[in-house]
């Protein structure tokens, strides 16, 4: 009988554990899994030796803060945009070392702090995944061709949120020439579970409750609006420069994207050990968008070789 009792006592247990689980990742997780908090931007395009502009871009009612880094003579204009909980100098890109990277290729950039980070406004202080994101790559297309007009190539370029980003712009009416995606987050649902694992180290299953009710109750893309859906039929050359060990913004939907859209390139990045020091101080993020602090030169070579293709292909050039 105690046998008895203790396993029926251990059952109620874990069945409180479970529904106790639930009701947070239905009532209290989702609105955490969006949040975020803006990190000021403390340094500046010069400490690289780059000369650069200090700009405002006007996006519906926002000011974002961004930057203008011209190239003295450019090939073609690139629009950077950021991932989420990030801002235009994102340690984990490496985004000042890769703008010199970009100018040194003759390539003008313009970016930006998206709505809810860095020195832009903060609106509700939540994440859409590109969804509410979109009219602030727009507004930089609007800005750049109201303040540098020019008939060369246009680029996107959009690293993790980044890629979901300008992938949603395009689908809302964006023209370019060209994108580049850095680990994109192309799966909302899968690419939220997995950050909750990179957070708390607990199996991303168990966020698969949080991660569907912040989708439902927020309206985040997901299936036939899921930005791997879009961007299977995006009809301009892109460049999908991959981490196969990437533990956010997984391989697969990458792959899958890739043997999808015949316009994309996928380009694998090279393997990095997570004792490398260029993954120092990212944690359980490992090699997330860390293609250009560990592998600079394959970086560079696969960027050049694109925008030299683009270029090459340009009607005006």
């Amino acid at each position: 009988m105690a046998v008895t009792r203790m396993i029926r006592t251990t059952l109620w247990v874990l069945l409180g554990v479970v529904l106790a689980w639930v009701l947070l990742s239905v009532f209290w997780a989702p609105p955490h899994l969006i949040s975020t908090t803006p990190y000021p931007v403390d340094q500046t395009p010069a400490t690289r030796s780059l000369d650069y502009q200090d700009i405002t871009i006007p996006s519906d009612d926002l000011l974002l803060e961004g930057w203008w880094i011209p190239a003295s003579q450019p090939i073609a204009d690139l629009i950077f945009v950021h991932g989420a909980g990030s801002n235009r100098i994102s340690q984990y890109i490496g985004s000042l070392d890769f703008y010199r990277t970009l100018n040194e290729l003759n390539i003008s950039v313009v970016t930006m702090d998206i709505r809810n980070h860095g020195n832009s406004p903060v609106t509700d202080g939540t994440l859409r995944m590109g969804l509410a994101e979109w009219p602030d790559v727009v507004a930089t297309a609007q800005w750049l061709d109201q303040h540098h007009p020019s008939d060369r190539p246009r680029i996107l370029f959009g690293a993790s949120m980044g890629g979901s980003t300008v992938i949603h712009a395009m689908r809302n009416g964006l023209v370019a020439d060209a994108m580049i995606l850095l680990d994109p987050l192309l799966d909302v649902l899968d690419s939220m579970m997995e950050v909750g694992q990179v957070e708390t180290g607990f199996p991303p299953l168990l966020f698969s409750i949080a991660a569907r009710s912040a989708i439902q109750r927020y309206g985040l893309p997901h299936r036939e609006t899921s930005p791997l859906a879009m961007a299977k039929t995006l009809d301009l050359p892109i460049l999908l420069i991959q981490d196969w060990e990437d533990p956010v913004t997984r391989s697969p939907f990458a792959a899958e994207l890739a043997n999808t859209n015949p316009r994309v390139t996928l380009a694998r990045v090279p393997a990095i050990s997570m004792d490398e020091a260029c993954l120092d101080g990212k944690e359980e993020w490992g090699t997330h968008v860390a293609a250009h602090p560990c592998r600079p030169d394959w970086t560079r070579e696969t960027v050049s070789a694109f925008i030299q293709s683009v270029v090459n292909q340009a009607p005006n050039l």
